[in-house]
Parts: structure tokens; C-alpha cells; sequence
């Protein structure tokens, strides 16, 4: 067994977290925003600006007159500012309005340093839990290298969306649930032995359960998913503790028995809450099966080194060893056949700690076996499988792929609002009107112009699919004259014959600030 020197540890440590400071920081204002990050930016300047959380018009300078939002318990709408604030995981925002006091707010890195402190965090996070749950210091390091080249985890680190925070913090909110369930650590107090005793739960680590359950909770919902991971656990523990006893007489099947009798309680009782429907149901996205494997070069070897790091850790027999397999299994499944959402790689993406320390497992698995089947220079045949592994493993293309995080490519599938609207402002008169979505206006700041706003799931019904009839009544109402701008994903709030009309009936504008996918028409009908 080659143990990693703590010293030489921290060294490698403190490399691999340099690496991920320059890939989560370099050239961070560089790509547009795009899609929601629209809405954190809006959200965050709105409350640097009147200290409520209410979404911000860069356009008018001033709050949007928004409609009311539904809310929930764990919107933890304490500032009370009526249904119209915008509290979606307003603790995420909150830092990035703190962060906006030091820096440039006209600046698209000044908000995304939140979450680029977050994907750096969540390298040092992930590299303390892989090696508690595992037992290897080796396989913390090779995960929170993993997750350091991690396109997923490069790109979400890189914009103002809460999925940044929210990874790392269930990571640690199932590190804690674990040890609540699974301490080993003994106490002098008579209270947390007994309860220890009879229950085998530590009430030391309930406190953190409870206080990071509400955090993940309030950074999104998918948290929910917990319950059902720890049912899952709790039963693939029941079965291995029949095969080692032949007895159902232990803590896990009273576990069980509890669980079932507290939802059959639910059902009775509170039989007019609706919970499963809200976030499963029976659908099916089996696009996730290649979403969790786009950060990687090729099909095979990832699964490979998978089952590697699966066959290990159930060798090794340690519960946390289930408890990651269970944990990421589990979430894969209600992912692909349960969750009652759309596909998006946003929604996987708190299961990738428990993946790269899977996959870290693997090479740690992979390169003990050549060592140990090597006695010639077996370690450095330890060292250099790792270092091939992790190289040949990682999808490398992406970094300089048209759609990579450090270059605004003028053909990527994210348009480049940035210079799209400054050539748009430039080019128009003030009587004009923009029609676009109008949560982009961070591109057109303090322009006054009268916008008509596209789509969006909060849209008036008028604007979720502009017809004919409301286009014409547009143009007709504005002779002085307008811009249209659509992205791709535009098009889905205009009909096809307003696509055809504007076709045939507007100009469509060309120039090299336009390139990309999205369209633009100016009309004048002075």
C-alpha cells in the first residue's frame, strides 16, 4: 500500500487548486451571459440597489414591475417584501450583491465571481469527503482533480446560476446525513451514548442534517431526492445485514419500519398535501445517461473505471462505500425515470461529487492492481497509471471547442448579446422599439427604450406566442419604427407565420456584430 505523504499531499493539494483558481477565474468576463443567469443579474443588482429582492430594469433603471412570484417555505422570504420580490435562492444572490459593492457592476466577471469561488470551494470540499468516505487520501486528491478538469464543473463555476453552491453544499449535507446514520466516534456525555445505544444515530451531527438540509433546500428543490436516497440506503443495508446475520433484527429494518409507517401517516393525515407529484412523476430522460458522461473523451472508459471503483468499494465492504454507490445510482435513476422536469444538465449536476469520487476510486483501483502485479518499479507504475488515467480520461477537446468557456466564438450555440445589443443601441433611434426578451436588458442599460418583451414562463398570455395579428398590431403602432432580435430559443415564442411574415416583409439586418445563432429585423415605416 503506497500511502500519500501528508506533506507531499498538501503540495498537490494546493497545485490542483491553484489549476482550478485560473480555470474557474481566467478571462471570466469574457463569454456574454446567457439564458438565466439573466435572472440572477437582475435579482442581484435589484437588491444592491433598493435592499429588496425585487429584479432589476437596467433599461429604465429602475425595479421591474413584476408580477407576483410563487413561493414556498423554503424561500425563506424573511425580508417581507411582498409577493412581488424575487427570493429564489436569494442567499446565493445576496453574494453576489456583496460582491458588487467592491467590484464593477457593469462588468459580467464582477457577477460571476460568486460561483467561481464556489467551483473552487467545491475542489477542496470534494477532496476532504471523497477521502472520509473512502479511507484513501489518494482518491480525494484524483477526485478533486477530476472535478478541477471538469467541463461541467468549469462551466458552472463560470455563471451566475445557484448551481454553483448547491452542488458542493449536498455533497456535504449526504457527508453529514451519513454520519448521522453511521458515526463510529464515541462521546463522554450520557445523553448522545444512550441515544446511540438504542438508536445507533448521533445527535451530534443532527444540528448540521437539519441546517444544510435547509440550505439545500433553499438553493433548490432537487434536495428532495435525499429522502429517497436514504430509503434506498437504509434498505440495501437491511439486505446486507440479513446476509451477514440471517436475522431481520436490526436498526435498518426498524429504520424501514418507521419509514413506512410515517408515510402511511402522510397519507392519512395529510392526505390534501401533494409532495410526490410536485417533483416526480413517471417520466423519462434518458438523455441524462450521456449528460453525465459529456466530461469525458470516450464511452468506455469512464464506465469502466466505474465499475472498477463500484467492485472496489463493495470489496472493501465499507458502509460509505454503499452509501456512495446507493447515492449516485439512485439519483441517476429518479433522474431519468422519475423527476418531473426537463432534461438539463443544470439538474445533474449535484451528483457529480459522487461521480468523480466513484471514478477516482476506479483509477485508485486500477493502479493498485498494476502495482501490485508489477515487482519492478511498481511504484512508479502506481504514479503513472494514475497520471494516464486522469489524462486519457478527460474530454480535452472542450476547452478549445467552439462553445469552450474562455472565447466568445462567433459560431458557438450562445449568442453574443454583449456585442448584438451594443451594436442594436448604436444603431437605433430613440423612438424605436425593441422587441426581445426583455430580462436581457443588462445589454441595453439606461437606453429608455420601450421594449415588448418575448415569452418566458412568467409572460403575460399575449407574449408567451406572439401571433400574426399581434405582430402587425406592433409594427402598426410604432411607424417610427423597430428592432426584433431572436435567439434560436426565441422562436418558440412566435408563431410560424410571424416567422414568415417578418421574412418576407422586414429587413433583415447583417453585420459582423450579429453573427451567431440569432436573428435580427429592423423595420421603418416613415
Amino acid at each position: 500500500m503506497i500511502k500519500l505523504n501528508k506533506k507531499i499531499g498538501l503540495v498537490l493539494l494546493g497545485a490542483v487548486l491553484l489549476i482550478a483558481v485560473f480555470l474557474r477565474f481566467y478571462n471570466l468576463g469574457e463569454k456574454s451571459f446567457v439564458a438565466d443567469e439573466f435572472l440572477g443579474v437582475n435579482a442581484s443588482y435589484g437588491y444592491l440597489q433598493t435592499g429588496d429582492w425585487k429584479r432589476w430594469d437596467f433599461n429604465l433603471e429602475k425595479p421591474m414591475q413584476d408580477k407576483p412570484f410563487v413561493k414556498n417555505w423554503f424561500d425563506w422570504d424573511v425580508f417581507k417584501g411582498g409577493p412581488e420580490t424575487y427570493t429564489r435562492a436569494w442567499i446565493y444572490h445576496w453574494q453576489i450583491a456583496q460582491a458588487l459593492k467592491l467590484l464593477p457592476d457593469a462588468k459580467e466577471w464582477s457577477y460571476r465571481v460568486v460561483s467561481a469561488l464556489w467551483g473552487v470551494l467545491s475542489v477542496l470540499i470534494v477532496y476532504l469527503l471523497a477521502w472520509k468516505f473512502t479511507g484513501k487520501r489518494w482518491i480525494g486528491l484524483i477526485a478533486a482533480t477530476l472535478l478541477v478538469l471538469s467541463p461541467d464543473a468549469i462551466d458552472f463555476s463560470r455563471k451566475v446560476r445557484m448551481y454553483a453552491m448547491f452542488m458542493p453544499i449536498f455533497f456535504l449535507l449526504s457527508y453529514w446525513f451519513f454520519k448521522f446514520l453511521e458515526s463510529k466516534e464515541e462521546y463522554q456525555n450520557k445523553l448522545l451514548t444512550g441515544f446511540k445505544a438504542k438508536t445507533g444515530l448521533d445527535l451530534v451531527y443532527l444540528p448540521g442534517v437539519i441546517l444544510l438540509g435547509l440550505l439545500a433546500m433553499h438553493l433548490h428543490a432537487l434536495t428532495a431526492n435525499i429522502a429517497i436516497l436514504a430509503l434506498v440506503y437504509i434498505l440495501v443495508m437491511t439486505i446486507r445485514e440479513w446476509r451477514k446475520s440471517k436475522s431481520w433484527k436490526n436498526r435498518y429494518s426498524a429504520y424501514l419500519l418507521i419509514a413506512f409507517l410515517g408515510i402511511i401517516g402522510l397519507k392519512i393525515f395529510f392526505k390534501d398535501v401533494v409532495i410526490w407529484g410536485v417533483y416526480f412523476d413517471n417520466e423519462q430522460h434518458f438523455s441524462y445517461f450521456s449528460k453525465i458522461l459529456t466530461d469525458y473523451s470516450s464511452l468506455f472508459l469512464p464506465i469502466g473505471l466505474f465499475l472498477a471503483g463500484g467492485w472496489w468499494l463493495i470489496k472493501e465492504d465499507r458502509k460509505s462505500g454503499w452509501f456512495l454507490l446507493t447515492s449516485f445510482m439512485t439519483i441517476l435513476i429518479l433522474a431519468v425515470f422519475f423527476w418531473n422536469r426537463s432534461a438539463g444538465e443544470q439538474y445533474i449536476f449535484f451528483l457529480k461529487p459522487f461521480q468523480v469520487t466513484i471514478l477516482a476510486t476506479g483509477i485508485y483501483a486500477v493502479a493498485k492492481y498494476l502495482k501490485d502485479n508489477f515487482r519492478s518499479n511498481n511504484n512508479k507504475i502506481f504514479y503513472s497509471s494514475i497520471v494516464i488515467l486522469i489524462l486519457v480520461l478527460n474530454n480535452w477537446s472542450y476547452y478549445y471547442s467552439v462553445d469552450g468557456p474562455y472565447k466568445q466564438k462567433a459560431n458557438s450555440d450562445s449568442p453574443n448579446y454583449r456585442k448584438i445589443f451594443s451594436y442594436v443601441v448604436k444603431e437605433k433611434k430613440q423612438e424605436e422599439v425593441l422587441i426581445t426578451r426583455n430580462f436581457r436588458n443588462f445589454y441595453w442599460q439606461g437606453s429608455q427604450s420601450k421594449v415588448y418583451s418575448l415569452g418566458g414562463e412568467r409572460a403575460e398570455a399575449s407574449e408567451k406566442k406572439i401571433d400574426l395579428i399581434s405582430m402587425k398590431k406592433i409594427i402598426a403602432d410604432n411607424p417610427a419604427g423597430g428592432w426584433i432580435v431572436l435567439s434560436e430559443n426565441d422562436r418558440q415564442f412566435i408563431s410560424k407565420e410571424v416567422e414568415e411574415y417578418l421574412r418576407k416583409n422586414l429587413d433583415l439586418v447583417s453585420n459582423s456584430f450579429l453573427r451567431g445563432p440569432v436573428t435580427v429585423y429592423h423595420w421603418e415605416t416613415n
